[in-house]
């Protein structure tokens, strides 16, 4: 062979072993998550596969659950007769309000004012109460920041408890949990709009890690103006005006003024806008959820309302509604709505059961502080410092709670097959006028109280063309 035939063979051989590391070396790069969705009608564009449990099935939905001491076998009968009812159902689902860890061995420390805390053994004593899913996200989710959620995560896996709407990710965190049961394997989807800041769950991102935290719904106000109300918005904004913030346009028909958005319309009133990336993401859980399960439940921890954020509002806010009727259209066949601790009406859409409000069903919580919050916000009037511990219902309003939150609902939703045929509403009344060992803690409404609640429901049902009979003392809605 020639020396230069041999060189050029030589090279030649060396361009292919760099293109064959090279190839293996893009091979072996992790993949690049695909960009994700802002387009929400994408996973609305076809119809999702029907519900599919065998035979009767039945699914008990549950408010809050704000305690932080095993309740499971109190000594107290009216409370095991509620808990009876529970473990009746087939699957029962609540909200857990607030981390739980043993105080002692935590690790972490608090990142709120009001730390809401549960004891480390409550998950084992949801389960000896029979329930068996719960939605993570809300506003206290992460009072006791990543190490809190990861430790509430941990106790409930420990526990047999399902879980959904926390992790390390945010796939994780949207991602549902799954129930197999005999009849049905159950998903639960679960999301919060109210949440402390930086709560959100985060996916990693180039040279980023990623963030523990929970599923979030991000939503603006946009607060409706007639024209004469905008025209004082633009002479304020205009008085204000720097150069980073200009003054509106003579026809501008949207301004923001201290970072509220004002829009011309018809008459005052309180809008939502829901992030598009947020809203999509949902949706697309719901989805894939339902190509994996026979029945679909979607949560979410709201505190807004149509005044602004505010607990005791019995209409639901518009972002909502819409929120609701997407999720039943991409697959969802119960929706709770969680976050004012006071009940909402409910509504059957497309034979669909939105429950709007379930209230709580415990309201016996502690609340911890760390020492600059508590002198910042519960000063002693004479001596500056932190007052005496509180009352462990002590609620985070100055005054108490409002009695509308001791009103509560275990709702039961009857399938037969496919269709949803009934839904059961049983009233609860958790004790305000009671002392303070009592109050809090759910027990089957009297007579008298179980018809104001029930009437109640029916006033707030009403708007949504639901009728609700009462018999007894239960509330039941029946579908065709």
């Amino acid at each position: 062979m020639t020396e230069p035939k041999k060189t050029r063979l030589l090279a030649a051989a060396a361009l292919v072993a760099v293109l064959a590391a090279s190839g293996a070396a893009h091979a072996q790069a992790p993949a690049q998550m695909p960009r994700p969705s802002n387009d929400p009608t994408e996973f609305l564009r076809t119809p999702p596969k029907p519900a599919s449990p065998k035979g009767k099935f039945s699914l008990v939905s549950l408010g809050d659950l704000l305690y932080s001491r095993p309740m499971a076998d109190r000594p107290d009968p009216e409370l095991q007769k509620v808990i009876e009812l529970i473990k009746g159902g087939d699957v029962t689902i609540a909200n857990r309000e607030s981390p739980t860890f043993d105080l002692k061995t935590f690790k972490g420390t608090g990142y709120a004012n009001g730390l809401l805390w549960g004891d480390g053994t409550l998950a084992k004593d949801e389960k000896a109460m029979g329930i068996d899913m719960v939605s993570l996200p809300n506003n206290h989710a992460t009072d006791w920041g990543p190490e809190g959620l990861l430790e509430t995560m941990r106790l409930h896996d420990e526990a047999g408890v399902v879980h959904s709407g926390g992790g390390r990710t945010l796939q994780e965190a949207r991602r549902a949990g799954f129930l197999q049961t005999p009849k049905a394997r159950v998903a639960l989807v679960s999301t919060a709009s109210t949440f402390k800041v930086n709560a959100g769950a985060n996916d990693a991102f180039g040279e980023v890690n990623a963030r523990t935290g929970i599923s979030t719904l991000r939503t603006r106000p946009i607060q409706m103006v007639t024209p004469e109300q905008m025209v004082l918005v633009k002479k304020a904004a205009t008085e204000f005006a720097s150069p980073l913030k200009p003054a509106p346009a003579a026809d501008a028909t949207e301004v923001t003024f201290n970072d509220q958005v004002y829009r011309l319309g018809d008459k005052p009133e309180l809008r939502w806008e829901m992030d598009l990336y947020d809203h999509a993401g949902l949706l697309k859980a719901v989805r894939e959820a339902k190509e994996q399960a026979d029945v679909v439940v979607f949560t979410i921890h709201a505190h807004e309302s149509t005044t602004g954020v505010d607990d005791d509002t019995p209409p639901p806010p518009d972002f909502l509604i819409k929120l609701f009727h997407d999720t039943v259209d991409a697959g969802a066949d119960v929706i709770l709505g969680g976050g004012p601790h006071s009940l909402r009406g409910v509504e059957i859409y497309k034979g669909k059961v939105v429950l709007y409000g379930m209230g709580v069903f415990f309201i016996n919580g502690e609340i911890k502080a760390l020492q600059e919050s508590a002198l910042r916000v519960w000063p002693d009037p004479k001596t500056g410092k932190a007052p005496p511990p509180q009352p462990e219902e002590r609620s985070v309003r100055t005054g108490g709670n409002p009695a509308s939150w001791y009103d509560g609902v275990v709702a039961i939703t009857d399938f037969d097959g496919p269709k949803i045929k009934a839904v059961r509403l049983y009233p609860l009344d958790l004790g305000n006028t009671y002392d303070r060992t009592r109050r809090g803690i759910p027990h089957f409404a009297d007579p008298e109280n179980a018809k104001r609640i029930l009437a109640d429901l029916q006033r707030d049902s009403a708007p949504f063309g639901t009728k609700i009979a009462i018999e007894g003392s239960v509330g039941v809605i029946r579908l065709p």
